[in-house]
Order: C-alpha cells, then structure tokens, then sequence
C-alpha cells in the first residue's frame, strides 16, 4: 500500500528539476526560431548592423585589453601588482594579490577582461575555487572610456554623469564584494607568498606569453563579438516583433536593457523618461545578458555554478539604481 504522505525522493525531484531545464531550453529555442523566420529580413539587416559595430568599434576598443589581459596572467607580471594590492583586497573581498589584479583589470578595462584574467588565474591554480568566485562577481564592469565618453558625454550631454555612472558601478561591485567576503565561509585568501609564485612555477619566455596571449585572446574576441551579433539580431526581430503590443517607453526601455547594455543605454538617453539617470545606473549595474553570456563563454569549462553571479549581478543593478536615485534627488546630476 502506497503511503501517500511519504516525502518524495530526493532524485525525483533533481529529476523533475532537469525536465523542466531541458523543456525551458526547448521553448526558448523555439520561440527565438520562429521569431528569426518571421522577420527573417530584419534578422539580416541587424546582423549586418551587429557585424559593424564588431568591426567599427568593439574589436578595436577591446581586443588590446584582452590580449594584455591574458600576457599578465601568463607572464607572472600580476605578481608585481600583487604585492601591493593583497593586503588591502584580502582584508576587504578575501581575494589575494593575483586575484586582485584581475579585478583591478576589470574595473579599468571593462567586461570580460577580469573575467578572461581570473580564468587564466584559475587555470594556473593561482586562485583558489572561492577567490575565483569572488572574482566573477566584482570584476565585471562597463570600463569607464566606455561610460564616460560614449554615455555620459555622447548619450547624456555631461561627462560628469558618465562619472558618475561608473563610480556608482565600482562601489556597488566593491559592496557586493565586502557582503561575500563577510557571508563566505572562508572569508580571507590564503597567505600565499606571492614572490614565490614566480620562483616556483615553470619559467615562460615573453615570447611564449605573447604568442598565447594574442592567440588565446584572438578566440575569445570571436566569440564574444558572435554574441554581440546574434543579441543585435535578436533584439531588432524582437523588437518588429512586438511592435503591435505597443509598449510603454519604460518597459521598451527596460526589455532591451535586459538583454543587451548599449541598445538599453541607448533608447533610455533617447527617451523622456523622467529618471532617465537612475534607470541608467541599473541597467549598468546588471550589465545585460549578452555580456554575462560571453563571461560564460570566457569561462568555458572553468566555469563554476553561475547563480551567484546572476544574484550578484541583480543585487549591483538594485544597489547603483538606489544610489543614482539619491544622488539625482540630492546633487542634480
């Protein structure tokens, strides 16, 4: 006789929570067919438009940095920077000095470049499972040429919100960073010698560390600028797609934002929103799927579980938005 009040096993319910993961990637699949073979013309034509933006200004403006990216971590020049920054990171985010040149890398440079270091990092077991962790959740920021230039002066008209912008990112990344640090089970880095990293790993000729970073790097561009392309498709059939719902420019603003940051960065400096400020510094702050995509693809088979770093990434947006409100309220930015 069947007990009908018995707890259910728990491989039952991994079972029903993997059924419903592969029925989910079905509908989405599915869904975005059907969405490209609608409008297959304008699929076409923001390709071609995603193709451009590759070409014009993300390869040239990116592709240093992750090549530069990839040499330090190869070549053992983090250990330089590593020296002065551990005490202050390890006592803050619980991360060593590597780990704390692939965050400052980030925060300079823009997503992914702390990603790809820190991958790098791991892979030579320069960081520990938690650093790295850590590391995922706090280094991925918009670079400040970026919000500076492109937002604050082309988009906003005032390269002072453009600061603005990206000091509100930095300091709800290093919020995010402190809260991990003090809610982790173990909270510092361990004291590694960071001289002796050099002394004791295999020496690298700067020749090889070049010819693997640039050719490394060369693979991570092309995959990055395929997910530029394919959400640049997918936004514009997106959008011709539901143009008879005829969305609020809020929600217009919103929706685009959620999936890609420049297009969402975009329609909000073009709308008359009245919060256009604080609307911005949330969609800074959460980043886009296509970036956290490509951190992801970055990552590769070094990837850990990626909830932390979409719960991390939703808690920065609702941090940089509260922050943008009050200092649009107080200051008049």
């Amino acid at each position: 006789m069947t007990n009908k009040y018995a707890k259910a096993h728990p491989l039952d319910r991994t079972r029903g929570f993997c059924n419903m993961r592969v029925f989910m990637s079905i509908f989405m699949s599915l869904f975005i067919l059907i969405l490209f073979f609608k409008s297959s013309e304008s699929a076409a034509l923001w390709v071609s438009e995603g193709l451009t933006l590759c070409v014009r200004r993300l390869i040239p403006s990116l592709f240093p940095f992750i090549a530069l990216s990839s040499l330090i971590a190869s070549s053992g020049l983090g250990t330089v920077f590593g020296r002065i920054l551990r005490a202050p990171f390890n006592a803050l985010f619980g991360i060593g000095g590597e780990g704390a040149c692939a965050v400052i890398l980030g925060w300079l440079c823009g997503f992914p470049v702390g990603a790809k270091c820190a991958c790098e990092l791991y892979g030579d077991s320069k960081l520990t499972s938690a650093e790295y962790k850590r590391i995922l959740c706090i280094c991925g920021t918009p670079s400040p040429a970026f919000l500076v230039g492109t937002v604050g002066e082309a988009m906003l008209g005032s390269q002072q919100s453009g600061v603005w912008l990206y000091v509100l990112s930095i300091v709800s990344a290093a919020a995010v960073g402190i809260a991990l640090r003090l809610l982790g089970g173990d909270a510092s880095a361990p004291q590694t010698d960071v001289a002796g990293i050099c002394s004791t790993s295999e020496h690298v000729s700067f020749a090889r560390s070049l010819t693997r970073a640039i050719s490394d790097s060369a693979g991570g561009m092309l995959c990055i600028c395929a997910f530029v392309v394919f959400f640049s498709a997918f936004l514009g059939v997106l959008e011709s797609s539901l143009s008879f719902l005829d969305l609020s420019e809020a929600s217009d603003c919103l929706l685009f934002s959620f999936f890609e940051l420049t297009s969402g960065l975009s329609r909000i400096c073009s709308s008359r929103l009245p919060h256009a400020f604080p609307i911005c510094a949330l969609s800074v702050g959460w980043s886009g799927l296509s970036v956290h995509f490509q951190t992801m693809a970055i990552c590769g088979d070094r990837s850990p579980s990626f909830s932390l770093y979409i719960l991390c990434h939703l808690i920065r947006a609702l941090l940089c938005f509260i922050l943008a409100f009050v200092a649009n309220t107080f200051l008049a930015i």
